[in-house]
């Protein structure tokens, strides 16, 4: 039986290798990794995968596809029947970084990915020069945008006007929304939807010129 095995092993590990199954997360709503860009990783000016499965080294490949800037991890794994599996999980941004003629994408994990020629990314733009401090509480920001439906449907880029001063700029209306300081956003964010909820279909919204969310228990209107 141990021969048997050993046969086995041997004549599995010089099969050669002509099929690949690459699959990239189905969930994830970007769309930074493809098939095609994936095989240029791997296989880079070769046509058809020759190699026999013995020469193949697992952590070799996971390590290359995981060093791509847009690939959070990867699973490689050979089957019974000879192929190679690779299995792509993407990097999130979840909000984009404008500074100057600087930009880059910040993922949920307050990671800084640089943007990409190939696609890019529909998430909020933040304008300004932010402290690694400002960029977590960015993210944390964003985060609780996107878990609300009438805010994320509202908020579309954010706005640094001067040292710890926030602005959020809305899809609908002319306003803008004076956050003030970011560390206590979700007070302010849950005045904003209460206002939101009980005056946005009876006001023209347009009449305003700001809404001021930085006062005690109360928002502040101003017109034009």
């Amino acid at each position: 039986m141990i021969s048997l095995f050993l046969f086995s092993q041997k004549t599995h590990k010089n099969r050669n290798l002509k099929k690949l199954s690459i699959i990239i997360d189905p969930f994830s709503k970007d769309h930074f990794v493809n098939k095609k860009i994936i095989k240029h990783i791997l296989f880079y000016k070769k046509k058809k995968i020759e190699k026999k499965i013995g020469q193949l080294c697992i952590l070799k490949i996971e390590k290359k596809l995981n060093n791509y800037p847009f690939i959070k991890k990867s699973e490689v794994f050979i089957s019974v029947d000879g192929t190679l599996n690779i299995n792509i999980w993407q990097k999130e941004p979840i909000l984009r970084i404008k500074n100057g003629n600087k930009e880059y994408y910040i993922t949920k994990n307050a990671e800084k990915l640089e943007l990409s020629s190939f696609y890019s990314s529909n998430v909020i733009l933040a304008k300004g020069i932010f402290s690694k401090k400002e960029k977590k509480y960015l993210v944390d920001l964003v985060k609780y945008i996107n878990s609300d439906k009438l805010l994320k449907n509202q908020i579309i880029s954010i706005k640094k006007n001067d040292e710890n001063s926030f602005v959020l700029i809305p899809k609908i209306g002319n306003h803008h929304i004076i956050l003030g300081s970011i560390k206590n956003f979700k007070k302010k964010l849950n005045k904003l939807k209460a206002f939101y909820k009980q005056y946005l279909n009876k006001i023209n919204i347009n009449q305003y010129k700001s809404i001021d969310l930085q006062y005690t228990d109360q928002v502040v209107a101003k017109k034009r």
